[in-house]
């Protein structure tokens, strides 16, 4: 089992999870990325630019549907700061750093589906 140290790949992982989530809601019908999008090469940096650039276009989507969708997305906007690692890894991941990664990502979007389970089902 990977593990969950917080480390930087770890909470890379989590902020991916969270960007996806606010997609999610922004966009319903968005389909969550195969962990394999995660594996083979990448870099975090590269992982979370498209999500980070589209963080304001997301939330303005969110804010038109209203209502539950609108307040979970920013409740998962309020989560961003605290999910930024100090320093997002912008080097290829090696398999332990991918795992952390990929751990982090999946407890992250437990985390929401626990909160937001029908909004994002």
């Amino acid at each position: 089992m990977p593990t969950e140290t917080p480390n930087r790949h770890f909470r890379a992982g989590q902020l991916s999870a969270a960007l996806w989530v606010l997609r999610r809601l922004a966009t319903p019908g968005t389909k969550a990325p195969e962990e394999s999008a995660f594996r083979g090469k990448k870099v975090p940096a590269h992982l979370l630019a498209e999500d980070l650039r589209a963080v304001m276009k997301n939330l303005s989507y969110a804010r038109r549907h209203g209502g539950d969708r609108w307040a979970a997305a920013a409740e998962v906007f309020r989560d961003l700061p605290d999910l930024l690692p100090s320093n997002v890894p912008g080097n290829t991941m090696e398999p332990g750093e991918e795992n952390a990664f990929i751990a982090g990502r999946e407890k992250q979007i437990a985390v929401y589906e626990e909160k937001f389970g029908a909004l994002l089902g």
